[in-house]
């Protein structure tokens, strides 16, 4: 996780870094929770623990806010899933984005998303960014799958993926919030069963030419 990027301390005392970081977990807990339209400053402080001065000085506006926030939770450094072959590839894809969604900053991922479309103006850009870099390294797996010979030339990486990934999603956010801890515990076992599901219908509709 990258460290906190707020505004430039002025002069004077040097910045404290953890009074950052309290202040941007409590607004990515807020966030998530409430979402953008109940998001306040005020409501940050108190959850953080923070004198409310403390957190106008460092963030003026609550947009500049939750902004550091996402950035600081959500956009993560590029990384390149490359085992040597499709299944593992396909596996650890499919563990990433469990641990993402059961992780402690999954509601606020998939709020982003949705609010992207009602704020266009204030969350589109972080979205997009967001998602274009995991579009970008799910798609390679797929490519390199096609240039080892595990698919075919003509394999669909959107159909693959969109199999893999909202096979994920789906499973998040139909299960119910009282089964949750057990959907944890068994997430290993269906990241396994859903790698094979899906790795055996991309074989079988792609064969390797």
């Amino acid at each position: 996780m990258p460290a906190p990027t707020a505004g430039a301390a002025g002069p004077g005392r040097p910045r404290d870094a953890e009074v950052d970081r309290k202040a941007l977990r409590a607004a990515m807990e807020i966030y998530a929770e409430l979402g953008w339209a109940k998001f306040t400053l005020d409501a940050v402080a108190r959850r953080a623990g923070i004198g409310k001065a403390a957190i106008y000085r460092r963030w003026p506006t609550r947009e500049r806010l939750v902004r550091d926030a996402i950035e600081y939770a959500l956009v993560l450094p590029a990384i390149s899933t490359d085992t040597g072959t499709l299944r593992e590839d396909l596996r650890e894809l499919a563990r990433s984005m469990m641990d993402h969604y059961l992780g402690p900053h999954g509601l606020a991922g998939l709020r982003l998303h949705v609010e992207a479309r009602a704020y266009p103006g204030l969350f589109s850009g972080l979205s997009a960014t967001i998602r274009r870099s995991r579009v970008l390294e799910a798609r390679a797996i797929i490519r390199r799958a096609i240039a080892r010979g595990e698919l075919g030339e003509r394999a669909s990486p959107t159909l693959i993926l969109d199999t893999l990934m909202g096979g994920v999603l789906n499973h998040v956010l139909a299960t119910p919030e009282e089964l949750r801890a057990e959907m944890a515990a068994r997430s290993p076992r269906y990241v396994d069963d859903l790698t094979a599901f899906v790795l055996t219908a991309a074989t079988t509709i792609y064969p390797p030419d």
